[in-house]
């Protein structure tokens, strides 16, 4: 997929305009344009690392041919799931679940303790 397909598809994903794209990158319209459509062959790292922030992935999203975003890597992620994980409010429980992951936890446990805390939380609101 070539670049100016990523950033479009990118810009899809975020909800995100053009517009958006150049405040917050501070890249003139004509440039990002020009990116979109696949008419600016040489782009200047500086310029993929201003987009690959403004979008939220990596640089090298941009760079490596066969790079995917979670979102493309898993195409039937239903659609909750999606959003999920595209808003920024929710990095923090991304986050605790890749900890999760990684400490090997068992589903159940984590199930266990969430229950157990809820319980705690009603009966304490309860006194």
């Amino acid at each position: 997929m070539s670049i100016g397909k990523k950033i479009k598809h990118l810009l899809s994903l975020r909800e995100m305009s053009q517009a958006d794209l150049v405040r917050q990158t501070a890249i003139s319209k004509a440039t990002i344009s020009d990116l979109i459509n696949d008419k600016q062959k040489n782009t200047s790292l500086e310029l993929i690392r201003r987009i690959a922030a403004a979008l939220r992935v990596s640089p090298l999203y941009f760079l490596d041919e066969k790079a995917a975003t979670p979102i493309e890597a898993i195409p039937n992620l239903p659609q909750e799931i999606r959003q999920f994980i595209l808003n920024e409010e929710n990095m923090d429980y991304l986050v605790l679940a890749h900890k999760i992951k990684t400490m090997d936890l068992p589903t159940e446990a984590v199930e266990k303790i969430i229950e157990s805390y809820v319980y705690l939380i009603k009966k304490s609101s309860m006194k």
